[in-house]
């Protein structure tokens, strides 16, 4: 399993989600769209010049500013716990 999460520091839902996935035994790749160039143009190319955070990337599954709901749902279908 591969989880990439795009977010920015500070943002309540990506120190949130940063802190779930961190009680987790999973790795996973964090990218600040503010410090990085890449993923930052690649944001903007999933939200059509938009920036949007965060956006959560699950093996070949893209899920675009997912909500706290959402995201628990997300890591209970993965079987993910803190």
């Amino acid at each position: 399993m591969k989880i990439v999460l795009y977010g920015k520091q500070g943002h309540s839902y990506t120190v949130a989600f940063k802190n779930f996935l961190n009680a987790t035994d999973v790795p996973y790749v964090y990218k600040d769209i503010s410090k990085d160039k890449l993923a930052n143009n690649h944001t903007k190319e999933l939200y059509n010049g938009t920036i949007k955070f965060p956006t959560l990337f699950v093996d070949d599954k893209i899920y675009l500013t997912p909500t706290t709901e959402e995201f628990n749902k997300i890591m209970q279908d993965l079987k993910l716990r803190a």
